[in-house]
């Protein structure tokens, strides 16, 4: 189990974004708030990203999965209304192609 912590992009080359590896396919946690969101960088398989919703009038909520594309990058925002206030738990349907080297990899930014 990883908890991401939140990376800032800053405007000079020699610092960027580090993305990790994820701890495993379940029971990471990415950190919600207004102007986060998690970075997929993905390798050469495809992968999804299952996020869990608020409950909505005492209903558990379910979104389907999102579905990243091999050598692709993307950014899902992470609103606390969304997904409450805190953390978020992250479930992967792949994680062997999201090592934590070069650009594959999980993150969570700040973002405009």
């Amino acid at each position: 189990m990883t908890t991401y912590s939140v990376q800032a992009p800053v405007h000079r080359p020699a610092a960027g974004i580090t993305l990790v590896a994820p701890g495993g396919t379940t029971g990471d946690l990415a950190p919600t708030g207004q102007g986060l969101a998690l970075l997929v960088g993905n390798g050469a398989t495809p992968t999804t990203v299952a996020l869990a919703p608020l409950a909505f009038d005492g209903m558990t909520v379910t979104f389907p999965a999102i579905t990243i594309a091999a050598n692709s990058i993307n950014l899902i925002p992470l609103p606390p209304s969304v997904y409450g206030a805190g953390t978020v738990a992250v479930t992967y349907g792949n994680v062997t192609t999201l090592t934590g080297t070069g650009l594959s990899g999980v993150a969570v930014v700040t973002i405009p």
